[in-house]
């Protein structure tokens, strides 16, 4: 799709590609955000979940840095700044790590707000007295948590008029006193503690569909080589190994702080981390053993495309004779895809909800 915006013009395509032609690269609140700071010069930016580079693009002769949460994100920006010519030397920095001295921080308020809180603070440490903050929304995505979450960090706390159902928090007066906190939540799982960063899916507990994964899910001693497809805080992988302690466990997953989480909880195990949006990497590494629970979401949209391509990427990693077991809600009919992939595909256990699918190859 085509971007005209002043008088220029971009070319911006999602990524992954979706065949919804309703589906933009960019919304009416990241070009809100541009109209505000179109006089701004001179000034350090650090852009926030700007998942497709609209911001990266149109504002690539300033000075930015771009906080990256997602490997999918990444690759995004560094295709639609190559649609438009434009250099791909960008200074890509993570969540969790310490910013520069931050002039200007543009946000595009995740559905998270954990996370926009984890970007909140973090911004904060980095700040100087002038620092501003521009958060930009969808009015219809509007929380009260928001606000409440700027006022812990900020001491003014401002509101614009909507404009094409968009509108801009712009927050300045960082607090100077603003209470250090650890960014991530504790879960029990048995008699273990469990920990993720704050963004993280399922931040209160178990999620019952992996809850329901689990309490069926059955590892066999043989399976030792294992792949954990989008694992989230690595809670699957985790369970993979009190099972059978010998199991050689990747864990794959497009968010950075959910590989980051990951880590922190099987650090001392036999395990591999990877940060990516495909596992077209792991092609041919026949893995005995595949496990997840994979995503639907992608931040306030239901889409299934990614799923269903991981799936197909699953049979090229498995071994002969190898299994993909996953869980998914009912509604999604996944067996129907699955059916054309793999020969076999049998429900091992479902409930009103949720069902659980075993494919061998």
């Amino acid at each position: 799709m085509i971007l005209h915006i002043n008088k220029d013009s971009f070319k911006l395509e999602r990524y992954p590609e979706t065949k919804d032609n309703n589906l933009r690269a960019w919304s009416n609140a990241e070009l809100m955000v541009l109209d505000y700071i179109e006089e701004y010069s001179g000034k350090t930016f650090y852009t926030f979940n700007d998942r497709f580079g609209v911001w990266n693009c149109t504002l690539s002769g300033h000075n930015i840095n771009t906080v990256i949460t997602h490997a999918s994100q990444k690759r995004a920006i560094h295709q639609n700044l190559e649609h438009n010519g434009l250099s791909t030397s960008i200074s890509f920095v993570s969540p969790l790590e310490c910013y520069d001295s931050i002039d200007v921080a543009l946000i595009k308020i995740p559905k998270s707000l954990e996370l926009f809180e984890l970007f909140l603070y973090n911004i904060n440490k980095s700040s100087h007295e002038r620092t501003e903050v521009i958060c930009c929304f969808m009015t219809k995505y509007f929380s009260k948590s928001m606000l409440k979450i700027a006022e812990l960090y900020f001491d003014v706390v401002e509101q614009t008029k909507a404009w094409k159902k968009a509108r801009l928090l712009i927050l300045k007066k960082p607090k100077k006193n603003a209470k250090t906190k650890n960014l991530f939540n504790s879960i029990e799982f048995g008699a273990s503690q469990l920990s993720q960063y704050y963004g993280v899916f399922s931040s209160g507990g178990i999620d019952i569909g992996t809850k329901f994964f689990l309490d069926h899910l059955k590892v066999e001693d043989k399976e030792r080589k294992v792949l954990d497809l989008a694992c989230g805080n690595g809670i699957i992988g985790y369970a993979v190994n009190e099972q059978n302690p010998n199991a050689e466990i990747t864990l794959v997953d497009d968010f950075y702080l959910a590989i980051e989480s990951a880590k922190l909880n099987l650090e001392i195990k036999k395990a591999k981390f990877i940060c990516a949006e495909t596992i077209d990497d792991l092609k041919g590494e026949n893995f005995d053993l595949v496990v997840s629970n994979p995503p639907f979401h992608f931040e306030f949209e239901n889409n299934i495309e990614v799923s269903l391509s991981l799936f197909k990427s699953v049979f090229e990693c498995l071994k002969e004779g190898g299994r993909f077991a996953l869980v998914a809600n009912k509604h999604l009919n996944y067996k129907t895809h699955l059916s054309k992939i793999f020969d076999s595909v049998t429900t091992i256990k479902e409930n009103k909800k949720f069902v659980i699918y075993e494919c061998v190859k």
